[in-house]
């Protein structure tokens, strides 16, 4: 019988230091899945060119005393700064840049207010200059300070070539002692808990016992799956929130290009397909600044449509900044190509895509007159002249950017606008929310809101400010929608020129 008793304590002993360190091993690799995510999804979002400029204006390390003194060491390190408060990292991000004359990395920009600005990193993973053109993950260390964690991601310039590394780090000692105190506290419980059923039942049936406990392994078992999945998919669509919120322009920065504007963002779930996009660029022929903005419905909602929306992003950016193309039509015949040979990768036939709204805008232009050049996937553009009591409306081309039958380039479609007229970029998630004006009209499912509504509705508040028109906007859609539930994502940008 004593026998039987050590089996049991030991039997569960091993279960426990399995998990224990099952439970390590988890909480190792979701923290280098996330610190993963971040340093890549940061790091296509700096421009590496101006990153190289920084580093090449100042030659000594003492030059830069402060994160306010140049401009790009202050959106770099604002960037950075706004991922590591968005994921609650620890530890402060920073960029390095590898030096082949010293066979050293240098300290570049960090996502806090110490200066540690081409101090020099000289005992560094070899991993870190291996895998710097394609980025990873450097395996455990301890220092004085704790247990570390780290992945990097390359920064590029223009022409595709590395110009430094986005490092970040995780202090692990903390999830290492949160898990050693929980496993303590379990282990303790399972062999008092495991000691009294053996003593209680035993003698009387072993069979019972041997079916009882059989019964509740099952049952843990499949609590413990559920939970887990539970607590997966809802770190998962949290995390893929806050990338999803990394790439969108902050609103000061909207605000700061397009002082009479708003932008009216509604997600249906956590995170959405539907996302925003603003871009500025020098046209390489006049000089002048254009200020680049879109709304973009990407396939589906949810977790798959944000998914898309990221590489769509990644698609835009590289068209503008890597590409340096400010006609609207060839922007988006680029972004196309790049989303398809994106897709094209995996052995899957991949038919998502984008819907967009376009608009290039020059503000540069005498006797008050803005330049604008629009082009549309699928998604159109409002207009509502100062003067006029009508809307309208240029229509886009039939094909999204993505696989398609029938491929034709874009149409590129110029106007000669004048301050103070209105434009809109919008997706079809406003349109299409079933509702209605009456509570008999929602209980029996509820009516599209439809374009024709919306236009009334635009036509109607066209001489408030913007910031009102955006929540007359919202206070309608809610209206209408009642307590249905929202059918799509919602992403309309009002500008006045």
């Amino acid at each position: 019988m004593f026998i039987i008793y050590v089996m049991i304590v030991l039997v569960s002993l091993f279960f426990i230091l399995f998990g224990y360190y099952n439970q390590l091993s988890v909480q190792e690799n979701r923290q280098y899945d996330k610190l993963k995510g971040i340093v890549s999804s940061i790091a296509i979002n700096i421009d590496g060119d101006n990153h190289f400029e920084l580093m090449q204006r100042y030659s000594s390390k003492e030059e830069i005393k402060d994160v306010n003194q140049d401009s790009i060491y202050l959106n770099i390190n604002t960037l950075i700064g706004k991922a590591v408060k968005l994921n609650d990292l620890n530890s402060a991000m920073y960029t390095l840049v590898y030096s082949k004359e010293k066979d050293v990395f240098k300290y570049g920009v960090r996502s806090d207010t110490y200066i540690d600005y081409k101090n020099e990193y000289k005992k560094y993973p070899k991993i870190l200059k291996k895998k710097m053109d394609v980025g990873g993950t450097i395996p455990m260390y301890e220092t004085e300070n704790g247990i570390w964690l780290s992945a990097f991601h390359p920064i590029k310039n223009s022409n595709g070539e590395t110009v430094a590394v986005l490092e970040a780090d995780i202090d692990f000692s903390e999830f290492k002692s949160k898990v050693n105190s929980t496993y303590m506290r379990q282990a303790l419980v399972a062999i008092l808990v495991v000691l009294l059923i053996a003593f209680l039942l035993l003698p009387y049936s072993r069979k019972v016992l041997r079916d009882d406990d059989l019964k509740k392994k099952r049952f843990m078992q499949q609590k413990l799956i559920i939970e887990q999945s539970h607590r997966e998919i809802k770190d998962s669509i949290n995390y893929a929130k806050r990338i999803q919120s990394a790439i969108l322009p902050p609103s000061k920065i909207v605000k700061n290009y397009l002082e009479n504007s708003f932008v009216l963002y509604k997600p249906k779930d956590v995170v959405a397909g539907d996302f925003y996009w603003l871009e500025t660029l020098k046209d390489s022929k006049t000089s002048k600044e254009l200020i680049l903005v879109a709304s973009c419905d990407c396939t589906g909602h949810g977790v798959p449509g944000a998914m898309v929306s990221v590489i769509c992003n990644n698609a835009l950016n590289r068209s503008v900044r890597e590409y340096k193309l400010s006609n609207s039509g060839k922007i988006l015949d680029k972004t196309r190509q790049l989303v398809i040979e994106e897709f094209e990768k995996s052995d899957d036939d991949v038919q998502d895509g984008m819907d967009i709204s376009l608009a290039v805008i020059d503000f540069n232009v005498e006797n008050n007159k803005v330049n604008l050049s629009w082009s549309g996937a699928n998604n159109p553009l409002w207009i509502i002249k100062k003067d006029d009591s009508e809307i309208t409306e240029i229509k886009p081309d039939k094909q999204p950017i993505g696989k398609y039958d029938k491929i034709n380039e874009f149409t590129t479609h110029k106007f000669e606008l004048e301050k103070g007229d209105l434009i809109y970029l919008l997706t079809d998630g406003y349109q299409d929310q079933f509702g209605g004006e009456t509570a008999e009209d929602k209980l029996n499912g509820g009516k599209k809101f439809k374009p024709a509504r919306f236009k009334e509705l635009l036509l109607s508040i066209r001489n408030e400010p913007m910031e009102t028109q955006k929540q007359l906007i919202q206070r309608a859609f809610e209206e209408w929608k009642g307590s249905l539930d929202q059918v799509d994502d919602v992403c309309i940008i009002g500008i006045r020129l």
